[in-house]
C-alpha cells in the first residue's frame, strides 16, 4: 500500500520535531562521557571489575529530542554472580548522593536525577552472543553493538519516526501500562524493512502471529509452538527470547490499523494527537446522557508497588472482574484502568445496565441424553433458587432460576469488600480493595475527575482510537 503524497513535506516537518538539535547532542555527550568516566572510576576504587557504559538509545543515536533519559549500565566482569549487585549499587548510591530511589525489575537498580536527565543505573553481566545470562538485562549492551553495526546512519530518523508514530497512537512502550512495542523492538524494525514508511506498509497486512526471524536460522514451526503471541521477532542476539513479546493484542491490531489509516491520509496527529478538552461539568453530563451505566472501583492506596507491578495487578483485577460480571450475566462491553500511580487507581466498567432480571431462564442437557437429564432435573428439581421447571421446550430441559443478585454494584461492593474471595483479584490489591476501596455508579464519580484522570475519562468517553478525528 502506497504513502499517499501529502507525506513528502508532512514528514520533514515532524523530523523537525524530532530529531535532536547539535546543541541537545552535545550536552548529552558530555553528559554521558563524564558518568561513564566516573562512576568507572568508583567501580575501580571500590575493587570491582566493572565498567560503566551508556545503552539504549542515547547510545544508539536513535533519542528524540526533548528526551531526558540515560540508561547507564554497570557491566560486570562475566566471572561474578548475583550476590555482588548490592555492593555494585551501593557505588552507584554513593556515587549520585542523595535523591535516589531504588527500583526493581529483574533485580534492583537505582533512579536518580543527573543535571536535569533521569539516570537509571542497571548493573549487568558482560557476556558474549550466545552465552548464558546471568540477568536479562545482560543482553542489552549485545542490543546496543547489534543495532550499531546494522542501523544504517540514514534509517535512525526513520527509527525516531517510527518511535514517535507508535506514542502518538499509544502502543509504544513495552511496559504492562502499555503493553507495546519497545524502542529494540523499534530499530529491528526498521533494519528489516529499511525505513519507517517500509515498516508501515509491511504492517498493514499482519496477522496474528506474525513472525521474523533471521533466515535459514530456525525452525518457524517450533518458534511459533514457543511464542504464541501476536508477534514474534526472534532477538537476532539471544534466540530464545521474543522482542515482540510484550505487544498485547490490542497494541498489535491498533498498530495495524493506524499504519493503515496514516498511509492513506497522513496527518500530524497520528504523531502529535490533539489535546481533548476537559470540563469536569461536561464529562458528567455526558456520563449521565450516556444510556449505559458506567461503574468505577477506586481505591486509594497509600503503598504502591513499583509501576510494572501494579499495572500487572490492574490488568489482572481488570479480567477477573469483568469476567465476574459477565458470568453473573451482566452485559459489560469495555472496561478500563486507570492510576496515578501514587495514590489512587481506578478500574471502569462499562456495562449496558447495571440492573438485570432476577429470574433468567438456563437451557439444561437435549431430553434425547437420557442420564444428563436425569441429573439435570435432580439438580434443579426444588432447588432453593429454582423460581420453576424444569421442564422440556423444543426437545431440551429448561429451568428458570433466580439470581444471586441482579444489581451489579451491589454485587460488586458485597464481594470487593471482602477483598475478592472467588473473583480473582489480584493479591497485591485485595486488602487495599477491603480497606481503600469503593464503588460507583455514573455521576458519583465527579468528585474523583482529578490528577489527570478526568483526562482519561475524556478520552474514554470518546471511545475511538486518538488518530480517528
Amino acid at each position: 500500500m502506497p504513502i499517499d503524497a501529502s507525506w513528502t513535506s508532512l514528514r520533514g516537518e515532524v523530523l523537525r520535531l524530532l530529531v535532536p538539535s547539535e546543541a541537545e547532542k552535545g550536552t548529552l555527550g558530555e553528559l554521558r562521557g563524564r558518568l561513564e568516566r566516573e562512576l568507572t572510576r568508583r567501580l575501580e576504587e571500590a575493587g570491582l571489575k566493572a565498567v560503566a557504559e551508556v545503552h539504549g538509545s542515547a547510545a544508539r543515536g536513535t533519542w528524540i529530542s526533548g528526551d531526558r533519559d540515560i540508561d547507564l549500565f554497570i557491566v560486570l566482569d562475566g566471572g561474578y554472580g548475583r550476590e555482588v549487585l548490592p555492593g555494585v549499587l551501593d557505588v552507584a548510591k554513593a556515587y549520585v548522593g542523595e535523591g535516589w530511589v531504588e527500583a526493581y525489575a529483574e533485580h534492583p537498580y537505582i533512579k536518580a536525577v543527573v543535571d536535569g536527565y533521569d539516570v537509571d543505573f542497571v548493573p549487568c553481566f558482560r557476556v558474549d552472543p550466545g552465552q548464558g545470562l546471568t540477568s536479562a538485562t545482560d543482553r542489552t549492551p549485545l542490543h546496543t553493538a547489534y543495532v550499531l553495526e546494522n542501523l544504517k546512519e540514514e534509517a535512525r530518523d526513520d527509527v525516531r519516526l517510527l518511535k514517535r508514530f507508535m506514542k502518538g497512537v499509544g502502543v509504544y512502550g513495552a511496559d504492562l501500562k502499555v503493553g507495546g512495542f519497545s524502542g529494540y523492538l523499534c530499530e529491528l524494525l526498521v533494519i528489516r524493512f529499511g525505513s519507517f514508511e517500509g515498516v508501515l506498509e509491511d504492517a498493514t497486512d499482519w496477522g496474528r502471529g506474525e513472525m521474523f526471524v533471521q533466515e535459514g536460522s530456525q525452525d518457524v514451526d517450533a518458534l511459533r509452538k514457543r511464542f504464541p503471541e501476536p508477534l514474534v521477532v526472534v532477538d537476532p542476539v539471544d534466540a530464545k527470547r521474543n522482542v515482540g513479546s510484550a505487544v498485547s493484542e490490542t497494541s498489535f491490531w491498533t498498530f495495524v490499523a493506524a499504519s493503515r489509516d496514516f498511509l492513506g491520509q497522513p496527518a500530524m496527529r497520528f504523531f502529535y494527537p490533539p489535546e481533548v478538552s476537559v470540563d469536569a461539568g461536561g464529562l458528567l453530563e455526558e456520563i449521565g446522557g450516556r444510556g449505559s451505566d458506567l461503574l468505577f472501583v477506586v481505591v486509594e492506596d497509600d503503598d504502591v508497588e513499583v509501576p510494572d507491578v501494579l499495572w500487572g495487578q490492574l490488568n489482572r483485577t481488570e479480567r477477573a472482574v469483568t469476567g465476574f460480571l459477565g458470568k453473573a450475566g451482566f452485559d459489560v462491553f469495555r472496561s478500563a484502568f486507570w492510576s496515578d500511580e501514587s495514590t489512587r487507581h481506578v478500574l471502569v466498567i462499562e456495562l449496558a445496565s447495571t440492573l438485570i432480571p432476577v429470574v433468567m431462564g438456563r437451557r439444561g442437557p437435549p431430553v434425547a441424553l437420557a442420564e444428563d437429564g436425569v441429573r439435570f432435573v435432580n439438580a434443579h428439581l426444588g432447588a432453593e433458587d429454582t423460581v420453576s421447571g424444569p421442564w422440556i421446550a423444543g426437545g431440551y430441559w429448561w429451568v428458570a432460576k433466580r439470581r444471586p443478585e441482579p444489581d451489579a454494584r451491589r454485587l460488586l461492593v458485597a464481594v470487593l469488600g471482602e477483598g475478592g474471595p472467588g473473583v480473582g483479584v489480584s493479591k497485591g490489591l485485595k486488602e487495599k480493595m477491603r480497606q481503600g476501596g469503593r464503588v460507583l455508579l455514573n455521576e458519583e464519580v465527579g468528585g474523583f475527575l482529578e490528577r489527570g484522570f478526568e483526562v482519561f475519562m475524556a478520552w474514554f468517553l470518546r471511545g475511538r482510537p486518538v488518530w480517528i478525528e
